[in-house]
Protein backbone atom coordinates (compact mmCIF):
# COMPACT_ATOMS: atom_id res chain seq x y z
CA UNK A 1 0.00 0.00 0.00
CA UNK A 2 2.17 2.44 -1.80
CA UNK A 3 0.63 6.29 -1.85
CA UNK A 4 2.13 8.10 -4.88
CA UNK A 5 4.52 11.11 -3.98
CA UNK A 6 2.68 14.72 -4.18
CA UNK A 7 4.92 16.30 -6.93
CA UNK A 8 2.91 19.37 -6.66
CA UNK A 9 4.14 20.48 -2.70
CA UNK A 10 6.65 23.26 -2.58
CA UNK A 11 10.39 21.75 -2.40
CA UNK A 12 11.57 22.37 1.03
CA UNK A 13 14.84 24.37 1.80
CA UNK A 14 17.90 22.33 1.74
CA UNK A 15 17.95 22.67 5.60
CA UNK A 16 14.35 21.64 5.77
CA UNK A 17 15.49 18.30 3.79
CA UNK A 18 18.42 17.49 5.66
CA UNK A 19 16.39 18.16 9.01
CA UNK A 20 13.48 15.41 7.13
CA UNK A 21 15.78 12.91 6.50
CA UNK A 22 17.67 12.59 9.80
CA UNK A 23 13.79 11.87 11.31
CA UNK A 24 13.71 9.66 8.23
CA UNK A 25 16.64 7.90 9.70
CA UNK A 26 15.30 7.96 13.27
CA UNK A 27 11.92 6.44 12.46
CA UNK A 28 13.62 3.65 9.91
CA UNK A 29 15.76 2.81 13.33
CA UNK A 30 13.06 2.39 15.22
CA UNK A 31 11.40 -0.23 12.41
CA UNK A 32 13.93 -2.34 12.61
CA UNK A 33 11.75 -4.98 14.99
CA UNK A 34 8.68 -4.13 13.01
CA UNK A 35 6.30 -1.83 11.42
CA UNK A 36 5.81 0.99 13.91
CA UNK A 37 1.82 1.94 14.84
CA UNK A 38 0.41 4.88 12.40
CA UNK A 39 0.05 6.64 15.98
CA UNK A 40 3.96 6.06 16.87
CA UNK A 41 4.76 7.68 13.46
CA UNK A 42 2.15 10.66 14.06
CA UNK A 43 3.48 11.44 17.66
CA UNK A 44 7.43 11.26 16.28
CA UNK A 45 6.86 13.27 13.00
CA UNK A 46 4.87 16.05 14.59
CA UNK A 47 6.14 16.24 18.28
CA UNK A 48 10.06 14.60 18.11
CA UNK A 49 11.85 17.66 20.28
CA UNK A 50 14.72 17.95 17.47
CA UNK A 51 12.61 17.21 14.15
CA UNK A 52 8.82 16.99 14.56
CA UNK A 53 6.70 19.36 13.02
CA UNK A 54 5.42 20.76 16.42
CA UNK A 55 8.64 19.61 19.09
CA UNK A 56 10.77 21.74 16.79
CA UNK A 57 8.90 24.45 16.05
CA UNK A 58 8.78 23.81 12.40
CA UNK A 59 5.34 24.73 12.17
CA UNK A 60 4.98 28.16 10.46
CA UNK A 61 1.06 30.18 11.31
CA UNK A 62 -1.00 32.90 9.52
CA UNK A 63 -1.30 33.61 5.78
CA UNK A 64 2.64 33.27 5.17
CA UNK A 65 2.58 29.40 6.82
CA UNK A 66 1.46 26.11 6.52
CA UNK A 67 -2.34 26.85 8.09
CA UNK A 68 -4.69 29.97 9.70
CA UNK A 69 -6.22 28.76 12.96
CA UNK A 70 -8.95 31.26 14.11
CA UNK A 71 -7.71 33.50 16.15
CA UNK A 72 -5.46 33.99 12.96
CA UNK A 73 -8.90 34.92 10.63
CA UNK A 74 -10.16 37.92 13.47
CA UNK A 75 -10.14 39.15 17.14
CA UNK A 76 -13.78 38.17 17.13
CA UNK A 77 -13.06 34.18 18.08
CA UNK A 78 -10.94 35.98 21.17
CA UNK A 79 -13.80 38.32 21.83
CA UNK A 80 -15.95 35.27 21.99
CA UNK A 81 -14.42 33.94 24.82
CA UNK A 82 -13.44 37.23 26.39
CA UNK A 83 -17.90 37.22 26.64
CA UNK A 84 -17.34 33.73 28.25
CA UNK A 85 -14.86 34.51 30.48
CA UNK A 86 -16.94 37.52 31.63
CA UNK A 87 -20.14 35.00 32.18
CA UNK A 88 -17.93 32.83 34.40
CA UNK A 89 -16.57 35.01 36.09
CA UNK A 90 -20.23 36.79 37.33
CA UNK A 91 -20.59 33.07 38.99
CA UNK A 92 -17.44 32.51 40.12
CA UNK A 93 -14.80 33.84 41.63
CA UNK A 94 -11.99 32.39 39.44
CA UNK A 95 -9.28 34.45 37.83
CA UNK A 96 -7.31 32.35 35.74
CA UNK A 97 -7.38 31.35 32.23
CA UNK A 98 -4.92 28.62 30.66
CA UNK A 99 -4.36 27.88 26.68
CA UNK A 100 -3.22 24.74 25.47
CA UNK A 101 -0.94 25.19 23.20
CA UNK A 102 -0.80 28.44 21.99
CA UNK A 103 0.82 28.24 18.37
CA UNK A 104 1.50 31.87 17.13
CA UNK A 105 0.09 33.56 20.41
CA UNK A 106 -2.02 35.53 18.38
CA UNK A 107 -5.05 33.90 21.06
CA UNK A 108 -3.46 35.47 24.12
CA UNK A 109 -2.75 38.75 22.50
CA UNK A 110 -6.25 39.34 21.41
CA UNK A 111 -7.82 37.55 24.70
CA UNK A 112 -5.40 40.14 27.17
CA UNK A 113 -6.35 43.18 25.04
CA UNK A 114 -9.94 42.47 24.99
CA UNK A 115 -9.90 42.12 28.50
CA UNK A 116 -8.02 44.94 29.26
CA UNK A 117 -10.85 47.07 27.31
CA UNK A 118 -13.52 45.53 29.30
CA UNK A 119 -12.13 45.53 32.53
CA UNK A 120 -12.15 41.68 33.34
CA UNK A 121 -8.57 40.81 32.97
CA UNK A 122 -7.57 37.65 34.45
CA UNK A 123 -5.08 37.54 37.30
CA UNK A 124 -2.81 35.07 35.35
CA UNK A 125 -2.63 33.91 31.46
CA UNK A 126 -0.94 30.53 32.33
CA UNK A 127 0.20 29.23 28.47
CA UNK A 128 0.76 25.18 28.47
CA UNK A 129 3.39 24.71 25.40
CA UNK A 130 5.30 21.47 25.66
CA UNK A 131 7.48 22.65 22.17
CA UNK A 132 10.63 24.47 23.88
CA UNK A 133 10.77 26.59 20.07
CA UNK A 134 6.99 27.42 20.29
CA UNK A 135 7.59 28.72 23.77
CA UNK A 136 10.39 30.82 22.63
CA UNK A 137 8.25 32.60 19.68
CA UNK A 138 5.18 33.19 22.01
CA UNK A 139 7.35 34.72 24.74
CA UNK A 140 9.47 36.93 21.98
CA UNK A 141 6.29 37.74 20.44
CA UNK A 142 4.04 38.73 23.27
CA UNK A 143 6.49 40.82 25.22
CA UNK A 144 7.37 42.93 21.95
CA UNK A 145 3.54 43.57 21.87
CA UNK A 146 1.38 43.51 25.00
CA UNK A 147 2.11 46.50 27.18
CA UNK A 148 3.87 45.87 30.54
CA UNK A 149 0.74 45.47 32.84
CA UNK A 150 -0.58 42.70 30.43
CA UNK A 151 3.18 40.59 29.74
CA UNK A 152 3.49 40.40 33.53
CA UNK A 153 0.04 38.35 33.67
CA UNK A 154 1.51 35.93 31.37
CA UNK A 155 3.62 32.21 32.93
CA UNK A 156 4.31 29.36 30.80
CA UNK A 157 3.70 25.58 31.93
CA UNK A 158 6.86 24.36 30.58
CA UNK A 159 6.58 20.38 32.12
CA UNK A 160 4.97 17.90 28.95
CA UNK A 161 3.05 16.35 31.85
CA UNK A 162 2.69 19.55 33.83
CA UNK A 163 3.17 18.30 37.10
CA UNK A 164 3.60 21.84 38.75
CA UNK A 165 -0.02 22.77 36.91
CA UNK A 166 -1.84 21.66 39.79
CA UNK A 167 0.14 24.03 42.16
CA UNK A 168 -0.52 27.02 40.60
CA UNK A 169 -4.26 26.35 39.26
CA UNK A 170 -6.92 28.05 41.55
CA UNK A 171 -10.01 27.28 38.87
CA UNK A 172 -10.87 29.24 36.14
CA UNK A 173 -11.42 29.23 32.09
CA UNK A 174 -9.25 26.27 30.43
CA UNK A 175 -8.79 27.16 26.54
CA UNK A 176 -7.76 24.27 23.84
CA UNK A 177 -8.34 25.16 20.30
CA UNK A 178 -7.35 23.07 17.50
CA UNK A 179 -4.89 20.51 19.99
CA UNK A 180 -7.44 17.36 19.95
CA UNK A 181 -6.95 17.02 15.95
CA UNK A 182 -3.44 16.90 16.09
CA UNK A 183 -2.89 14.03 19.23
CA UNK A 184 -1.67 11.02 17.64
CA UNK A 185 -4.25 8.82 16.41
CA UNK A 186 -4.39 4.75 14.87
CA UNK A 187 -5.17 4.19 11.62
CA UNK A 188 -7.32 1.49 10.57
CA UNK A 189 -9.76 0.16 7.91
CA UNK A 190 -12.99 -1.87 8.12
CA UNK A 191 -16.45 -1.57 6.87
CA UNK A 192 -17.78 0.45 9.45
CA UNK A 193 -19.80 -1.48 12.34
CA UNK A 194 -18.05 -4.85 11.57
CA UNK A 195 -15.18 -5.75 14.17
CA UNK A 196 -14.99 -9.17 12.36
CA UNK A 197 -13.25 -7.12 9.05
CA UNK A 198 -11.12 -4.89 11.09
CA UNK A 199 -7.33 -4.57 10.26
CA UNK A 200 -4.79 -1.96 11.45
CA UNK A 201 -2.98 0.26 8.97
CA UNK A 202 0.67 0.42 10.35
CA UNK A 203 3.56 2.16 8.62
CA UNK A 204 6.99 0.57 6.74
CA UNK A 205 9.51 1.17 4.83
CA UNK A 206 8.94 0.51 1.35
CA UNK A 207 11.58 0.86 -1.12
CA UNK A 208 12.40 4.92 -1.18
CA UNK A 209 9.69 5.91 1.02
CA UNK A 210 7.34 5.13 3.39
CA UNK A 211 4.46 3.07 3.39
CA UNK A 212 1.03 1.47 4.98
CA UNK A 213 1.29 -2.35 6.10
CA UNK A 214 -2.08 -4.21 6.81
CA UNK A 215 -1.58 -5.67 10.79
CA UNK A 216 -3.87 -7.50 12.82
CA UNK A 217 -5.83 -4.95 14.97
CA UNK A 218 -4.46 -4.53 18.27
CA UNK A 219 -7.09 -5.33 21.37
CA UNK A 220 -6.69 -1.42 22.70
CA UNK A 221 -8.07 -1.12 18.91
CA UNK A 222 -10.55 -3.53 18.78
CA UNK A 223 -12.33 -2.36 22.10
CA UNK A 224 -12.11 0.90 21.49
CA UNK A 225 -14.05 0.40 18.42
CA UNK A 226 -16.21 -1.80 19.79
CA UNK A 227 -18.00 0.95 21.91
CA UNK A 228 -20.00 2.03 18.90
CA UNK A 229 -19.70 -0.62 16.55
CA UNK A 230 -23.68 -0.95 16.65
CA UNK A 231 -24.08 2.96 15.05
CA UNK A 232 -24.59 1.38 11.32
CA UNK A 233 -27.48 -0.48 9.72
CA UNK A 234 -26.17 -3.54 8.21
CA UNK A 235 -27.89 -2.13 5.03
CA UNK A 236 -26.00 0.51 4.95
CA UNK A 237 -22.36 -0.62 5.07
CA UNK A 238 -19.26 -0.07 2.57
CA UNK A 239 -19.20 -2.17 -0.34
CA UNK A 240 -14.98 -2.65 0.55
CA UNK A 241 -13.18 -1.78 3.58
CA UNK A 242 -12.97 1.82 4.22
CA UNK A 243 -9.86 3.75 5.65
CA UNK A 244 -10.60 5.16 9.12
CA UNK A 245 -8.46 6.91 12.53
CA UNK A 246 -9.17 7.04 16.19
CA UNK A 247 -7.38 8.38 18.94
CA UNK A 248 -6.79 5.73 21.81
CA UNK A 249 -4.95 7.99 24.02
CA UNK A 250 -8.29 10.19 24.27
CA UNK A 251 -9.42 8.77 27.70
CA UNK A 252 -5.37 8.97 29.33
CA UNK A 253 -5.58 12.20 28.64
CA UNK A 254 -8.89 13.63 29.54
CA UNK A 255 -8.27 11.91 32.76
CA UNK A 256 -4.65 13.32 33.20
CA UNK A 257 -6.42 17.23 32.23
CA UNK A 258 -9.15 16.32 35.13
CA UNK A 259 -6.92 15.62 37.85
CA UNK A 260 -4.60 18.52 36.44
CA UNK A 261 -7.50 21.32 36.28
CA UNK A 262 -9.78 19.74 39.30
CA UNK A 263 -9.19 22.30 42.06
CA UNK A 264 -11.11 20.93 45.48
CA UNK A 265 -12.71 24.81 45.91
CA UNK A 266 -13.12 26.01 42.62
CA UNK A 267 -14.95 25.16 39.40
CA UNK A 268 -12.69 24.81 35.92
CA UNK A 269 -14.26 25.35 32.60
CA UNK A 270 -12.93 23.84 29.48
CA UNK A 271 -13.68 24.98 25.96
CA UNK A 272 -12.71 22.37 22.78
CA UNK A 273 -12.31 23.78 19.57
CA UNK A 274 -11.62 21.58 16.95
CA UNK A 275 -13.14 20.29 13.10
CA UNK A 276 -14.97 17.07 13.39
CA UNK A 277 -18.29 16.00 13.62
CA UNK A 278 -20.64 12.93 15.63
CA UNK A 279 -19.61 9.86 15.34
CA UNK A 280 -21.42 8.62 12.23
CA UNK A 281 -20.27 11.49 10.06
CA UNK A 282 -16.53 10.85 10.95
CA UNK A 283 -16.72 7.27 10.45
CA UNK A 284 -19.54 7.65 7.29
CA UNK A 285 -19.52 4.55 5.31
CA UNK A 286 -18.79 6.77 2.07
CA UNK A 287 -15.62 8.25 3.50
CA UNK A 288 -12.97 5.54 2.09
CA UNK A 289 -9.76 7.33 3.11
CA UNK A 290 -10.99 8.32 6.44
CA UNK A 291 -10.48 11.93 7.89
CA UNK A 292 -6.68 12.15 7.72
CA UNK A 293 -5.36 15.30 6.60
CA UNK A 294 -1.96 16.98 5.71
CA UNK A 295 -1.20 20.96 5.80
CA UNK A 296 2.08 22.38 3.59
CA UNK A 297 2.32 25.79 2.73
CA UNK A 298 -1.28 25.68 2.58
CA UNK A 299 -1.92 22.80 0.33
CA UNK A 300 -4.24 20.34 2.04
CA UNK A 301 -3.41 16.54 1.11
CA UNK A 302 -3.31 13.35 2.29
CA UNK A 303 -0.48 11.69 2.15
CA UNK A 304 1.29 12.00 5.61
CA UNK A 305 4.93 10.54 4.35
CA UNK A 306 5.73 13.42 2.19
CA UNK A 307 8.08 15.43 3.59
CA UNK A 308 8.52 13.90 7.51
CA UNK A 309 8.51 16.55 10.32
CA UNK A 310 8.08 19.69 7.65
CA UNK A 311 4.03 18.83 7.95
CA UNK A 312 1.20 19.19 9.66
CA UNK A 313 -1.16 15.79 9.97
CA UNK A 314 -4.72 16.01 11.93
CA UNK A 315 -7.55 13.92 11.85
CA UNK A 316 -10.81 14.86 12.55
CA UNK A 317 -12.46 14.75 15.97
CA UNK A 318 -15.08 12.97 17.05
CA UNK A 319 -17.62 15.38 19.24
CA UNK A 320 -19.58 12.39 20.54
CA UNK A 321 -16.96 10.17 21.38
CA UNK A 322 -15.28 13.06 22.94
CA UNK A 323 -18.15 13.79 25.06
CA UNK A 324 -18.72 10.28 25.99
CA UNK A 325 -15.57 9.85 27.30
CA UNK A 326 -15.04 13.19 29.32
CA UNK A 327 -17.91 12.30 31.32
CA UNK A 328 -16.25 8.91 32.25
CA UNK A 329 -13.00 11.07 33.11
CA UNK A 330 -15.12 12.81 36.04
CA UNK A 331 -16.27 16.44 33.56
CA UNK A 332 -19.56 17.91 33.47
CA UNK A 333 -20.41 18.01 29.50
CA UNK A 334 -22.64 21.34 29.44
CA UNK A 335 -22.74 21.13 25.84
CA UNK A 336 -21.47 20.72 21.86
CA UNK A 337 -22.42 22.80 18.69
CA UNK A 338 -20.63 24.33 15.69
CA UNK A 339 -18.72 27.38 16.18
CA UNK A 340 -20.70 29.36 14.18
CA UNK A 341 -24.02 28.79 16.71
CA UNK A 342 -21.31 29.16 19.94
CA UNK A 343 -20.23 32.72 18.31
CA UNK A 344 -23.56 34.09 17.39
CA UNK A 345 -24.86 33.29 20.77
CA UNK A 346 -21.90 36.16 22.54
CA UNK A 347 -22.14 39.62 22.13
CA UNK A 348 -19.68 39.50 18.84
CA UNK A 349 -22.46 40.32 16.63
CA UNK A 350 -23.44 43.02 18.45
CA UNK A 351 -19.81 44.31 18.33
CA UNK A 352 -19.59 43.66 14.71
CA UNK A 353 -22.35 45.61 14.26
CA UNK A 354 -20.51 48.36 16.09
CA UNK A 355 -17.06 48.06 14.40
CA UNK A 356 -19.02 48.12 10.73
CA UNK A 357 -20.82 51.02 11.49
CA UNK A 358 -17.94 52.94 13.08
CA UNK A 359 -15.07 52.33 10.38
CA UNK A 360 -15.22 54.54 7.45
CA UNK A 361 -12.00 52.76 5.80
CA UNK A 362 -13.45 50.45 3.28
CA UNK A 363 -10.30 48.60 3.05
CA UNK A 364 -10.75 48.09 7.19
CA UNK A 365 -14.54 47.59 6.54
CA UNK A 366 -13.79 44.93 3.91
CA UNK A 367 -11.36 43.24 6.39
CA UNK A 368 -13.35 43.20 9.62
CA UNK A 369 -16.04 41.72 7.19
CA UNK A 370 -14.21 38.96 6.23
CA UNK A 371 -12.49 37.86 9.03
CA UNK A 372 -16.34 37.42 10.75
CA UNK A 373 -17.59 35.98 7.92
CA UNK A 374 -14.68 32.89 8.01
CA UNK A 375 -15.59 32.50 11.35
CA UNK A 376 -19.54 31.71 11.44
CA UNK A 377 -19.90 30.81 7.73
CA UNK A 378 -20.80 27.48 6.69
CA UNK A 379 -18.45 27.13 3.99
CA UNK A 380 -15.82 28.64 6.16
CA UNK A 381 -15.20 27.53 9.80
CA UNK A 382 -18.81 28.10 11.00
CA UNK A 383 -20.20 24.61 10.89
CA UNK A 384 -16.90 22.37 9.99
CA UNK A 385 -15.43 23.48 13.28
CA UNK A 386 -17.25 22.92 16.47
CA UNK A 387 -16.69 23.44 20.37
CA UNK A 388 -17.24 21.45 23.27
CA UNK A 389 -17.98 23.02 26.83
CA UNK A 390 -16.81 20.91 30.00
CA UNK A 391 -16.82 21.75 33.60
CA UNK A 392 -15.13 20.21 36.82
CA UNK A 393 -17.89 19.41 39.41
CA UNK A 394 -19.01 22.11 41.60
CA UNK A 395 -16.80 21.94 45.20
CA UNK A 396 -19.88 21.41 46.59
CA UNK A 397 -21.51 18.14 44.62
CA UNK A 398 -17.45 16.46 44.61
Amino acid sequence: MMPEPDFSLPIPSTEDQIKSMRLIDHLRCRMVDGPLSFSDYMAEVLYHPDYGYYGSAQVQFGAGGDFVTAPERSPFFAAGLVYEWQQIQRDSPVRQVCELGAGSGQLALDFLRACDTRGCLPDQYLIWEISPGLRKRQQTRLKDELKPELWSRLAWVEDREAKDLADIWAGGMVIANEVVDAMPACRFRWRPGQLDTLEELKVVWVGERFGWVVDTASPELRAALADFAGLWPLDDLAPEPVAAEINLDLPRWLASIRTLFGHPEAASILYLFDYGGHTAEVYRPDRVDGTLRCHYRHRAHDDPFVYPGLQDITTWVDFERLARLAREAGFVVDGERSQAAWLLGTDVPDSFSRQMQAVTDRSASARIAQGFKELVMPTEMGERFRVLRLRTPEPSSR
